[in-house]
């Protein structure tokens, strides 16, 4: 029987593309036998086999199709699972003679053969050059052999490429896919852990920081291999699969997230849960950026590559991400302290020696380039919301104060106003002037702007109070039989919020001088009524002096003179000594008791002195009521008398004399009438 060549031809096996992309023409005379075979989900080189002798003749081309029809693959099959003999075989196209009993039939039961003793050949040699299996590279992730198990995750990635994906009618489809599946697990596996050290740098960097310098080598390995794909990127045939990872673009999104997941951690009380949440949550924070940025610095930056400036990239991660979480917080409604405690921290607490300019963080951190926490127009939104939180606490303050005040005045029938000084006092000017005092320089911390603005509402809700104050003391002294107290204390409690809005007025003149001409004419209103009421109530004083007015008594001893001028001055000095205790403001009143005393136990040689004496303190005096003391004390007619009212009335004439002006009236309202004779009051 003749041995004949068996051809592999176009017709039979069209011309299939090369792994490269190429397509691969066969020789009517010759066979490929470079193809590959599939094993374990991924498609490998298969090993090289003896060549049985056969009447048979098959070419060995140089080229390594990927796929051979039927009969035709088995053939090239067989042929690399047998070894070939040294010499006779060593050239390329060499024929190898089958024997003319070894049908094609009998090939599939020699490559079962094959199939058997696959794994038994050459097997050193090969599998050095083969990735490990899926559940050996997922170890190999699981313990953190990261480089490795990238390595091996590599030759996975290239022998895909290597191989086309086969149409979905061809058997080796679902294991094709199948493999694809595999890597990408594998890949999100190897990713997943990587992004995790990342996710917990600062806790790692104090345990085992080798960790995480493996874990960036293999981000930068795989950016190199990125920068290769692209360069592969024109070839239609290549097959991308996972490129390019950017990994180095997880590697910051995952850092960002990282420190978001920091900050959203931080301890946040609920208001039930602390009155100052706020401010405890911020300590909080404060506490929680200058350790974890110490870290960075200390730890986590020795890991890094100058290049990568990785403590700069932190500080901007933290700022971000604190601006953001601030944002969120500023959105709910924050009362005055909550508020306070929100604009104090973004403003002053956070780029001071505290936080960012902590000396543990110099000279790394330059928090003029971090620029502000929050937008401009949020921080105005917030100051906004102070000055309207501002209005309504301190409006309530003011009015709970005159509450408290009001109730006291209950007290006043009882018990007499407490003492201070020897003055009437009430608490009132104090906590007014206090809490005035306290949110002033409060707001000022923030900014200037805001002092003036809380000094504004402060004053407008001052105004407001006096206005309801002076309004309230005038009706409750209708209703208490001496109200004698309560007006010295009104007065009192004005006089001290008057000189303490004086002192305002250097900083905000215009309101300033508003509510200093309100308190004016608060404390001008009630002197008034004061002095109407100690008029009214001190008939201590007219109704005695009208007694001397009406020129019922006439001294004509010495003795008798002076005995009168003492018990005036006794008289009238214990119910002046009662006033004053009473802190009352009438001082314009007590001279009398002097200057009456005074000009009647005198001499005669002293009287035109006393009777100047009496017409400074009181200009209201009049020529009758002269007439009426001289007739007192035992003058009612004659060169004496003459000569003093010619003195007397020269004192309104003197342009020389320095006559204060008075709004005072003592003298004019008291009448004076015709003598009826000598009564011996004074004995």
């Amino acid at each position: 029987m003749l041995s004949p060549k068996i051809a592999l031809n176009d017709d039979l096996h069209g011309g299939e593309d090369a792994p490269d992309g190429s397509q691969t023409a066969y020789n009517n005379s010759d066979v490929e036998t470079g193809m590959t075979s599939k094993k374990h989900g991924f498609h490998r080189n298969s090993k090289k086999i003896s060549q049985e002798s056969s009447n048979m003749e098959v070419n060995v081309p140089d080229s390594n199709p990927r796929e051979q029809p039927g009969i035709f693959r088995s053939i090239m099959r067989l042929s690399k699972r047998f070894s070939f003999s040294a010499s006779p075989y060593t050239d390329k196209n060499k024929t190898v003679t089958v024997s003319a009993g070894n049908t094609v039939n009998n090939l599939k039961e020699q490559e079962e053969e094959c199939n058997a003793v696959e794994n038994e050949d050459v097997k050193g040699t090969i599998e050095n050059k083969l990735p490990l299996s899926v559940m050996e590279i997922n170890q190999l992730i699981s313990k953190n052999d990261l480089l490795e198990a990238n390595e091996n995750i590599n030759k996975l990635e290239e022998e895909l490429l290597n191989e086309r994906e086969p149409e979905k009618d061809k058997e080796t489809y679902q294991e094709y896919i199948k493999s694809v599946r595999d890597f990408n697990l594998l890949c999100d596996e190897l990713a997943k852990q990587i992004m995790s050290i990342f996710t917990n740098s600062l806790t790692i960097s104090k345990q085992n920081s080798s960790i995480l310098c493996l874990a960036l080598k293999v981000v930068e390995l795989e950016e190199a291999a990125d920068k290769k794909w692209q360069e592969r990127m024109n070839h239609s045939s290549i097959n991308c699969f996972r490129r390019p990872r950017k990994w180095q673009d997880l590697w910051r999104e995952t850092v960002r997230k990282s420190v978001e997941e920091r900050i959203a951690k931080v301890f946040l009380p609920t208001k039930e849960q602390e009155t100052s949440w706020l401010a405890l949550h911020l300590a909080h924070l404060q506490q929680t950026i200058l350790e974890d940025l110490k870290i960075v610095k200390d730890l986590v930056q020795k890991c890094y590559p100058e290049k990568y400036n990785i403590f700069n990239m932190y500080t901007k991660c933290y700022h971000e991400s604190v601006s953001s979480h601030l944002e969120c917080i500023q959105q709910k409604h924050l009362e005055l302290n909550e508020l306070y405690a929100f604009l104090n921290w973004i403003i002053n607490t956070y780029k001071s020696g505290d936080v960012m300019s902590h000396p543990d963080l110099s000279p790394e951190v330059n928090v003029q380039e971090l620029g502000p926490l929050l937008d401009q127009k949020v921080i105005e939104n917030v100051m906004d919301k102070y000055a309207k939180e501002l209005k309504i606490v301190i409006s309530n303050l003011m009015k709970n104060t005159l509450e408290e005040e009001k109730k006291k005045w209950h007290e006043f029938e009882a018990q007499e106003p407490e003492l201070m000084m020897g003055h009437y006092h009430s608490d009132m000017a104090f906590h007014i002037i206090q809490m005035i005092h306290e949110y002033v320089n409060k707001s000022g911390d923030i900014s200037n702007k805001l002092k003036d603005k809380a000094l504004q509402i402060s004053l407008d809700e001052l105004t407001n109070l006096l206005h309801c104050y002076q309004q309230h003391l005038k009706d409750k002294k209708k209703s208490i039989s001496n109200p004698l107290p309560l007006l010295i204390v009104g007065i009192n409690s004005c006089i001290d919020l008057r000189e303490y809005v004086k002192s305002l007025k250097q900083n905000n003149a215009v309101h300033a001088g508003k509510v200093e001409e309100t308190l004016n004419n608060v404390v001008q209103e009630l002197n008034k009524i004061l002095s109407d009421d100690i008029l009214l109530q001190a008939k201590f004083v007219k109704e005695y002096i009208t007694q001397i007015m009406k020129q019922h008594i006439y001294c004509k001893s010495s003795g008798q003179r002076d005995t009168a001028a003492n018990k005036i001055r006794e008289e009238l000095g214990a119910i002046q000594s009662m006033y004053k205790e009473h802190g009352s403001t009438a001082l314009w009143l007590f001279p009398v008791t002097q200057d009456l005393s005074d000009f009647i136990g005198s001499n005669e040689n002293e009287l035109e002195t006393k009777l100047n004496k009496l017409y400074m303190d009181f200009p209201d005096i009049g020529e009758e009521h002269v007439s009426a003391l001289l007739y007192f004390r035992g003058i009612s007619r004659g060169r004496k008398k003459s000569n003093l009212i010619k003195s007397f009335n020269q004192l309104g004439k003197d342009p020389e004399g320095s006559v204060p002006e008075s709004r005072h009236l003592l003298f004019e309202q008291i009448a004076v009438t015709a003598p009826l004779g000598c009564m011996p009051l004074f004995t």
